[in-house]
């Protein structure tokens, strides 16, 4: 079996699943639809097991993500969970709450992947 395959469909994967429950949770906000707990954290917990799958394939090395760009991803991985902090962006006319739902969805997405290959970096670091 190909695991970056794999991986790299399981990001992306991610990604869109992030992007569809972030227009949920904007709807939501906007008062289009209805709130329903169930269904958001349904969603928070699909989202965050799809990243720490990701991020075990990422530590074993089967992921897409390789040592040359673990420090832009890294550097990616903090302005995204920056930016699902902000709470100016549901502020926005016609589009700010589907646009916070969707930083805030793809943070829930990259926080596992992220926290696993910053254990491994530590780990690497601490191990020599």
């Amino acid at each position: 079996m190909d695991w970056k395959k794999v991986s790299g469909w399981l990001f992306l994967l991610g990604i869109v699943i992030a992007i569809i429950a972030g227009l949920i949770f904007g709807a939501v906000k906007a008062g289009k639809i209805e709130q329903n707990a169930d269904l958001k954290g349904g969603l928070e917990v699909i989202l965050g097991l799809i990243g720490f799958i990701a991020g075990i394939l990422a530590v074993m090395g089967l992921g897409t993500i390789t040592e040359k760009e673990m420090p832009t991803f890294m550097m990616s991985v903090i302005i995204i969970i920056a930016l699902s902090a902000v709470t100016t962006l549901e502020g926005v006319r016609w589009f700010g709450p589907y646009l916070a739902g969707i930083v805030y969805a793809l943070g829930i997405f990259i926080a596992p992947l992220a926290g696993l290959i910053a254990i491994k970096a530590i780990w690497e670091i601490g191990k020599d």
